[in-house]
């Protein structure tokens, strides 16, 4: 760590700071040094310090841009380094604490030094900077948190420890760098100007009480930002999404993460995101929803998201109609129906909408969807007109093609083909044909052992459900069975995922949990051969005991406010801290999904070895 830090101020936030200003280098100013004075400490800069004035160079254009930095409980995030490493790696544990001493003692610091810093305390910098020119009209100030200031100055090599001002008062000259030094009872103060200088306590108790790490700039010059590196994003959203991050005026990142809590990391940055088109999009969600309490548990991935307008979704269905209806002929009829039903159900649903995918014990999947509903009975009907018209069409279809026998879908829809807890749900089946045999692995997981598709419709307590998969007519049996007040034991809205990611984002309009054990089934399953290898099946069940036992979760929550979005990501600290042996087990987790080893490639020979 310390190859980062160069030797010349004690503060590490400081020295990252003020490097910039120490890549010229010049002969000192002439310093006029006051003798320390009996009983100083604390009081404001001695007007006695003269300093012979450097010629000023012309400002660069623009506004500074602002940086500000802090850290707090340092000592507890290295000693959640030491605690994860054992659990993780412990042939090669790492103790960040002792090897930044050892690190410090190689370049010439005192032993005293970094025992004199308060670790658990707040170390805190504010700086503002030219980025074109950094070390021309640069401000820097701060403080250290230390048990004891003068013990940390003592610390620095002989050859680098500041001069005393009196009254407290330190000076640092290195290069064409002078930094002002104050001791404080509990910290030390630092900056490159008097006026900065009576700052320095106030950048210190903003700092406190926040994320362990915090970073954040202001008055960012455009073009700073973009989305051109993110591939995983579709080509449209991602072009989009640059022309917005390009005018980023600030940014932020935050790192929450010790023994004693979950870690999290947090990026922000304020731009025009409404140009996203965020109306569909309700108020961001910190607690769990109503919606979330009336759905079963278990899920290996649930996105609840709140709801806002629907009027773009309906501009974007009635461009979709337009173009399906010039592309099928002779379907015009059931296209309309279905659009308008589609119409309807986007303007009955309300609150909350929440998709979530179910495992089954051997990778199969269900999918459902469930939103807050104004009107039962239109949205109701408005479901069946779709399931109905699906029913017409794939007849339609058969018929057209001579339902044969192997090339047709076997279809159905009862109208109380779902019955629980008084509530009754239509269930649609779709078989495959028997000539399509060989194209539906990758569907499988979502078939059941008829190799047909079931979708369950409920709607029934201030809701609409809809699932689609291998289970779908137990999940909607289950959903309805739980509609009644009190019926439910556990459900989603104790899902320790989207707890995660609410506490992360601080509110979000995408809240994604993620079950790991439930997620790494999933991925095991979707590959024919990883599925059928022994090994990773027991790697698998090994890991998903323990990671059951500790609770460990994932969570991922994006916000989308107008004038500001942020992507923040949470893990539960059960993953991190624990047992060397419990560490052991659930990396086995990732190892049973993990791709099969690339064999080596061998050399073409001849009979003695030799390339013909």
């Amino acid at each position: 760590m310390s190859r980062l830090l160069p030797a010349k101020i004690v503060a590490a936030m400081a020295l990252l700071l003020a490097a910039p200003a120490c890549a010229k280098k010049t002969p000192p100013p002439a310093v006029t040094v006051v003798e320390d004075q009996p009983g100083g400490g604390g009081g404001p800069v001695d007007s006695g310090v003269i300093a012979e004035p450097a010629k000023a160079r012309p400002l660069p254009q623009g506004k500074p841009v602002q940086l500000r930095a802090s850290v707090e409980g340092l000592g507890d995030l290295l000693q959640l380094v030491k605690q994860a490493t054992t659990a993780w790696t412990p042939k090669n544990p790492i103790d960040a604490n002792a090897w930044i001493q050892a690190a410090l003692l190689q370049f010439g610091y005192g032993p005293g030094m970094w025992s004199s810093l308060d670790l658990s305390g707040v170390m805190a910098a504010d700086s503002t900077f030219f980025p074109d020119d950094p070390a021309n009209g640069l401000r820097l100030t701060g403080s250290l948190a230390a048990l004891s200031a003068k013990g940390i100055m003592d610390g620095m090599p002989s050859g680098r420890r500041p001069q005393p001002l009196g009254n407290g008062l330190w000076e640092l000259v290195q290069g064409d760098l002078r930094v002002l030094l104050r001791e404080q009872p509990r910290a030390l103060e630092f900056a490159l100007s008097p006026a900065d200088l009576e700052r320095a306590a106030s950048v210190a108790k903003a700092a406190a009480g926040g994320r362990r790490l915090e970073v954040h700039a202001s008055d960012l010059p455009p073009g700073l930002l973009s989305a051109d590196n993110y591939f995983g994003l579709p080509s449209g959203l991602r072009k989009q999404l640059s022309e917005i991050l390009r005018e980023t005026t600030r940014a932020s990142l935050e790192l929450d993460a010790g023994t004693d809590r979950d870690l999290v990391l947090a990026l922000s940055a304020e731009a025009p995101f409404d140009r996203l088109g965020l109306s569909p999009l309700g108020a961001p969600r910190s607690q769990a929803s109503a919606l979330e309490g009336r759905l079963p548990a278990s899920a290996a991935l649930v996105v609840a998201l709140p709801w806002g307008s629907p009027e773009l979704l309906h501009k974007l269905l009635t461009n979709i109609e337009k173009g399906v209806s010039q592309s099928a002929a002779g379907f015009e009829a059931p296209v309309k129906t279905v659009m308008q039903a589609a119409h309807t159900i986007l303007d009955q649903v309300q609150h909350d909408v929440v998709i979530a995918v179910y495992p089954g014990p051997r990778g199969e999947l269900t999918v459902l969807i469930a939103a807050d509903v104004k009107d039962e009975v239109a949205a109701r009907r408005a479901v069946h007109d779709i399931l109905a018209t699906a029913n017409t069409a794939v007849t339609t279809f058969n018929t057209l093609g001579g339902d044969k026998k192997d090339a047709s879908f076997s279809v159905s829809l009862k109208a109380n083909g779902i019955k629980a807890g008084g509530v009754e749900g239509e269930l649609f089946t779709l078989g495959m044909p028997k000539n399509m045999n060989n194209d539906l692995e990758g569907a499988l997981p979502l078939l059941n052992d008829k190799q047909q598709i079931e979708i369950a419709a409920v709607t029934a307590g201030g809701s609409a459900v809809l699932t689609l998969g291998h289970d779908a007519r137990k999940l909607a049996t289950e959903v309805a069975g739980g509609l009644k007040p009190g019926a439910r034991k556990t459900s989603l809205a104790s899902d320790g995922g989207l707890a995660l990611a609410r506490t992360a984002s601080q509110g979000c309009h995408f809240c994604v949990g993620i079950d790991p054990v439930a997620f790494a089934r999933v991925a095991l399953f979707a590959d024919q051969k990883m599925r059928a290898d022994k090994k990773r099946l027991k790697d698998l069940d090994d890991a998903a005991a323990v990671v059951t036992r500790l609770g460990g979760a994932l969570g991922v929550g994006i916000r989308l406010d107008p004038k500001q979005g942020a992507l923040a990501a949470g893990l539960s600290k059960s993953l991190l801290v624990l047992s060397p042996a419990d560490a052991a087990q659930v990396g086995k987790l990732w190892e049973s999904v993990a791709p099969a080893p690339m064999p080596e490639d061998k050399p073409l020979s001849g009979p003695k070895g030799l390339l013909r």
